[in-house]
């Protein structure tokens, strides 16, 4: 535990004082009319190692229309070693440690080095905690109170809840499942919305084909011979179909032969028409009886060759035609019989359909359903643990609520609010007998500052002097673990008094 005492304070040309030497005891009683500079003293002190008033907002400690030096010095004692504390101030600030001049920098490192400043700010003076904002005084309040653990939280739930949770806390925090879950949540009320659509659009559907009266075993009766007779004349379309394909073939190939035997005509008549030339071509001197033979006899070869040729192709055209003569006459394909029977049997097979439709919108039906089951247990299950997380921060926070009222006699701290989601949201309320710290009388804002002061110091480690003013507002009051500094207005000139104390709990506000 670390001890702060004050054992001297002195202060020249600061606010009212010229020069004023105050020395410390267990209690000081500061005793004056308004305006004697009962404040001051607090402030001066303050201001030394803050340069700051009492409740912590930057102070001009120069008397008003003077251009005098400001001095405050504060010997104090932490942990039984002393310290003189010098702070002047006419157009710049000047900082003394044990008498040496300091630069500023120096002197604030020391005294954050011996003192926490809000922690003495707040231990100092009862009214400056409940003056901060509701997060300064929140963070301050609970940093020295540790979160109850998980499994402290989980015995204070319900069963179920507990078994909601208790796993999924070993693998992910409580704000990581959160947000897990919450995400989770939004994709299921999306996914689960279209798979509800989609099961009722099906089961629709199954009503409406369901309505059809079908008789499948007369269908396949009636089905079985227009099939048969299909095959049947499809086999006859074939076959005709083939027939023609035949004949076809022989036609193309006697058109075929006509033309080549028109071209062979010309060939043979071509060679029928040559002149015997009985000259030579190249150099004009004319043949020989044996030359023009030889000619003679070549044209005769060529012509016989080609009149063969001819006969040949005229043979083949005639079997052709022959063969053409010795088949039937070729006949039409009628389909019309045909394109009843597909007509039927079409009719028929879409009534067949709508049975095999039946079984498969059912399958769908049952997938649906159960996809749809499955997102809604999913979805469930994310909105319980989301409802088991708020029951987990109730609980929580009622244990930490506990945790703190049990540090408190006479106020007590509201530590969250409920919305009306149903989550906490965190906030900051000092209340003492029901009544919030902004509407309590002076006299119980002292109180309640003192408790807090009390409890501050316990959690913190410090017994540090307090400050009280305006004291004559309230007949009698707890004393502060360390030093009492008392100021009171009084009809009287002002005084300083001190009181050494052995073990007293309690300070009478008239002694």
């Amino acid at each position: 535990m670390k001890q702060v005492t004050f054992i001297k304070l002195e202060l020249t040309n600061f606010k009212n004082h010229a020069s004023l030497k105050v020395k410390f005891s267990d209690i000081t009683n500061i005793r004056g009319k308004n305006g004697a500079g009962k404040s001051s003293i607090g402030d001066a002190i303050t201001w030394c190692l803050y340069g700051k008033d009492v409740m912590g907002s930057k102070l001009e400690p120069q008397p008003i229309g003077t251009d005098l030096e400001t001095k405050v010095e504060l010997l104090l004692q932490v942990d039984g070693k002393q310290y003189l504390l010098g702070r002047s101030q006419k157009k710049t600030a000047k900082y003394y440690i044990n008498e040496v001049p300091e630069k500023a920098t120096v002197f604030k490192e020391f005294m954050d080095s011996i003192l926490d400043e809000k922690v003495l700010f707040s231990l100092f003076t009862p009214s400056f905690f409940p003056s901060q904002k509701w997060t300064e005084q929140r963070e301050q309040l609970l940093q020295y109170i540790s979160e109850p653990l998980n499994k402290e939280v989980l015995a204070g739930m319900t069963e179920v809840e507990r078994e909601t949770l208790e796993e999924s806390l070993k693998k992910h925090s409580l704000d990581d499942l959160e947000k897990l879950n919450k995400d989770k949540k939004r994709q299921l009320d999306v996914t689960y919305e279209r798979a509800a659509e989609r099961y009722l659009t099906l089961k629709e559907q199954l009503e409406q084909v369901s309505a059809e009266n079908v008789d499948v075993a007369a269908i396949q009766k009636e089905l079985a011979p227009l099939n048969s007779k299909r095959t049947e004349i499809e086999e006859e379309i074939d076959t005709i179909y083939q027939r023609k394909s035949a004949r076809g073939r022989i036609e193309h190939q006697i058109e075929s032969l006509e033309e080549r035997i028109e071209r062979q005509k010309s060939v043979v008549q071509g060679i029928k028409s040559e002149e015997i030339q009985e000259a030579c071509q190249t150099c004009g001197q004319a043949l020989d009886e044996k030359s023009i033979s030889q000619v003679k006899e070549n044209r005769q070869a060529r012509f016989d060759k080609e009149v063969s040729t001819g006969k040949e192709l005229i043979e083949k055209l005639n079997v052709l035609k022959e063969s053409l003569g010795a088949m039937p006459a070729p006949e039409d394909i009628d389909r019309t019989e045909l394109n009843e029977i597909d007509e039927k049997i079409v009719s028929l097979q879409v009534k067949l359909n709508v049975v095999g439709r039946v079984e498969q919108l059912k399958q769908d039906v049952l997938a649906a359903e159960s996809h749809k089951e499955k997102l809604r247990k999913d979805r469930n299950t994310s909105i319980s643990i989301l409802d088991a997380i708020k029951s987990f921060r109730s609980v929580r926070s009622e244990l930490m609520v506990n945790k703190v009222d049990a540090l408190f006699t006479k106020i007590s701290v509201k530590l969250y609010e409920q919305l009306k989601n149903g989550e906490e949201k965190a906030t900051f309320e000092i209340e003492m007998d029901s009544k919030p710290y902004s509407k309590l009388s002076t006299a119980e804002k002292i109180i309640a500052g003192l408790e807090l002061i009390e409890v501050l110091s316990s959690q913190s480690q410090v017994i540090a002097p307090c400050f009280v003013d305006n004291a004559e507002s309230i007949l009698h009051f707890t004393s502060p673990p360390g030093q009492l500094i008392v100021a009171r207005v009084v009809d009287e000139e002002f005084s300083i008094n001190t009181v050494s104390l052995k073990g007293e709990s309690s300070v009478d506000s008239h002694n």
